[in-house]
């Protein structure tokens, strides 16, 4: 008999705890612990270091963040102080997801490395059956002192102070005169073989002066005809009087640098002949395209590029 009362007894504690740990899992499942982030580094932390950790927690309708006992500003425990604490919240139709930032500042004196921590908190929650509370655990860190035990006097272990190392830079300077004048001859080329005004000799010669007139006109019947025009008169500036096609072998012979575009100036001619004399066949805006090319040909071939 009494050994039967001692199994009841037995199996009636059993369950007594059995049930306290589902009651217990039940007040864990309306708060849950989403991320903690804690400083990334453990070690050299020394005096005035400010730390700080991060914990997010989703707490499920009704409970809510009690405010009133969230851990003070400025409470300092173990030498490391709470200098700061903001909390924001974001809510949904099932729980709410709060994310408190802690920033803690190390006040300890001692002269010798130790290991600090960051103390453990405690955030209660209310609104509830019952009272909840979620524990930030306490995180521990390597604190390094600035000076060493019995230091007094720091003017004896001050150290000369020496001025940097000086660099030579003669060697560099030869360099530098060397780049230098490569960017100012490779400026001046750019400037004339692109530039259109007489900044250099050779500029703005005739050739350079039409194709300047030819980009500023539109491109239709109207400027075919004026562009037409502004190449005649310069291949008429530089042969001295009117130039006809019978007459290009003269002009390539006085003027052998565009003999190379002897091509190109015969089908000018016959397709100035065909603009200004016989039936319009081509297109203007096809033609004009035609003339800017040419135009710039040969007004870098009388500079002598």
């Amino acid at each position: 008999m009494k050994n039967f009362k001692t199994k009841c007894y037995v199996l009636l504690g059993i369950f007594a705890i059995f049930n306290g740990a589902v009651a217990q899992e039940s007040k864990i499942s309306e708060a849950k612990i989403i991320s903690i982030s804690n400083p990334l580094q453990s070690h050299g932390i020394q005096v005035g270091d400010v730390l700080s950790r991060k914990i997010v927690l989703e707490v499920k309708a009704p409970y809510q963040l009690s405010q009133q006992t969230l851990p003070m500003k400025g409470t300092r425990t173990n030498d490391v102080e709470l200098s700061q604490i903001s909390i924001t919240q974001t809510a949904s139709q099932e729980a709410i997801r709060y994310s408190i930032d802690l920033r803690y500042q190390v006040f300890s004196a001692v002269f010798v490395p130790s290991v600090l921590q960051l103390p453990a908190e405690k955030f209660a929650l209310t609104g509830g059956a019952q009272a909840l509370s979620v524990n930030l655990p306490a995180w521990k860190f390597w604190f390094s002192p600035l000076a060493p035990k019995g230091m007094t006097k720091a003017r004896e272990n001050m150290h000369m102070q020496f001025k940097p190392t000086l660099i030579d830079l003669k060697p560099y300077a030869n360099k530098v005169l060397v780049f230098s004048g490569m960017l100012i001859v490779g400026l001046l080329g750019l400037v004339y073989i692109n530039a259109d005004k007489r900044w250099l000799p050779f500029m703005n010669g005739a050739f350079a002066k039409a194709h300047r007139k030819l980009k500023k006109l539109p491109r239709n019947e109207d400027g075919e005809k004026q562009a037409l025009s502004h190449m005649h008169l310069a291949f008429n500036q530089l042969h001295g009087g009117n130039l006809f096609v019978n007459e290009l072998n003269e002009f390539l012979s006085k003027h052998p640098a565009f003999v190379k575009f002897a091509k190109e100036i015969e089908a000018f001619f016959e397709q100035s002949n065909q603009s200004l004399f016989a039936q319009k066949t081509q297109n203007s805006e096809q033609l004009m395209a035609d003339l800017m090319v040419l135009s710039r040909r040969l007004r870098d071939c009388e500079r002598g590029v």
